[in-house]
C-alpha cells in the first residue's frame, strides 16, 4: 500500500539552508525561552525542546526562582536553565535586567507559561526596550501586550505573534481593532505594529509584509495543550537559523502542521499530545528538504 503523499511546502519560499560540512552549535544558533510561572515552566520547556528540534545549536529556558528546581528536573538533557536569582515568582522588570546582562540568544521566545502578574507587564516593556535579535511572543506574552498598548511601537518586522482567536479577539478589543475575522484582524494587526501575525486554528493564517497565507496542514488532534508553544519554540530556531521573520514563521507554521499530521498517523488525533508534535518534527524536516515540487498556500 502506496503512502498517501504529503502537502508539498510553499514554493516561494527560500530553501531551508543546508548545514555546512564545519557546522558547530554556535554557527546553528541559540534561542532563549522567557516564560514559566507558578505550574507553568512545561510551557517553556516544550518549546526548548521544540527549538532544538528546529535545529538551533543552543536552547536555554529562562523561569523565574519558584520554577528554577522544576526546570531543572524536568527538561531533556540538550536543554540549558536560567533563572535570575532575585527570589520572586514571576517575572519582573529588575529579572528583565538580570537576564540582558546573562544571554546573548540569537533569538528570543517571550511569553510561554509566563503567566498574568501585574508586574510582569513592565518585564516586557524592559525587555522589549532591551532586546537585540528576533523574537517570538506567544500566549500569556500577547495578554501583556494587551495591558500595555503602546508597547506595539516596539515590535516591529523582526517580531512574530502567535494569536489564537480568543487572543486575538483580546488584541482587537486594547487595540480598538475593527476586524470581525480572522483574516482582516490578522491584516490590521501586522499594519499597526509592523510584526508578523500568526493567526493559530484551523488553517493558520500568516500575516507579514507580502501578504497573507493560509496554511494547509495540520489537524483537530492538534488542539491540545503545549501545541502552540511548540510552534513558538520551532519559529524561535528557525529565527536563530538566519531565517527572515516571515520567513521563519511561514517554514515554521507548515513544519509544525506537518510534524501534528506525522503524530496523528502514529497516535490518531484524539490521543496526540504536544510532546508527540516534537518527535515528529524530524520526519517533517526530512520531507520539507526532500520535497522537489512545491506549491505556495492559499493567498488570502
Amino acid at each position: 500500500m502506496n503512502p498517501e503523499p504529503f502537502p508539498t511546502p510553499p514554493e516561494d519560499l527560500p530553501p531551508l539552508p543546508e548545514r555546512p560540512n564545519d557546522s558547530n552549535k554556535s554557527m546553528m544558533g541559540s534561542v532563549w525561552i522567557v516564560g514559566g510561572s507558578p505550574g507553568l515552566s512545561g510551557a517553556a520547556l516544550l518549546a526548548a525542546h521544540a527549538a532544538l528540534r528546529g535545529g538551533c545549536g543552543r536552547a536555554t529556558v529562562a523561569v523565574p526562582d519558584c520554577c528554577a528546581s522544576a526546570a531543572e528536573e524536568r527538561k531533556p538533557l540538550e536543554v540549558m536553565s536560567w533563572s535570575p536569582g532575585n527570589g520572586k515568582n514571576h517575572w519582573s522588570p529588575d529579572a528583565i535586567e538580570l537576564l540582558m546582562d546573562n544571554s546573548h540568544p540569537s533569538s528570543w521566545v517571550f511569553g510561554c507559561g509566563i503567566g498574568r502578574e501585574l508586574e510582569t507587564t513592565g518585564a516586557l516593556g524592559s525587555f522589549l526596550a532591551s532586546r537585540t535579535g528576533p523574537t517570538v511572543i506567544d500566549a500569556d506574552g500577547l495578554w501583556h501586550l494587551c495591558q500595555e498598548p503602546k508597547l506595539l511601537q516596539q515590535l516591529g518586522p523582526e517580531t512574530v505573534l502567535t494569536p489564537h482567536w480568543g487572543e486575538l479577539e483580546r488584541l482587537r478589543d486594547a487595540l480598538d481593532l475593527k476586524g470581525s475575522n480572522r483574516e482582516d484582524l490578522s491584516v490590521e494587526l501586522q499594519r499597526v505594529s509592523q510584526a508578523v501575525v500568526v493567526a493559530k486554528g484551523p488553517g493558520t493564517v500568516t500575516t507579514g509584509g507580502s501578504g497573507s497565507y493560509r496554511n494547509q496542514t495540520g489537524n483537530p488532534g492538534m488542539a491540545t495543550a503545549g501545541s502552540g508553544d511548540v510552534l513558538a519554540g520551532l519559529i524561535g530556531a528557525l529565527l536563530a537559523r538566519g531565517d527572515d521573520a516571515e520567513v521563519a514563521a511561514r517554514r515554521g507554521v507548515w513544519l509544525h502542521g506537518r510534524a501534528g499530521d506525522l503524530a496523528a498517523q502514529q497516535h490518531g488525533e484524539e490521543s496526540l499530545v504536544a510532546g508527540d508534535i516534537v518527535e515528529a518534527l524530524g520526519q517533517a524536516f526530512r520531507e520539507y528538504s526532500g520535497s522537489s515540487h512545491r506549491q505556495q498556500e492559499e493567498p488570502r
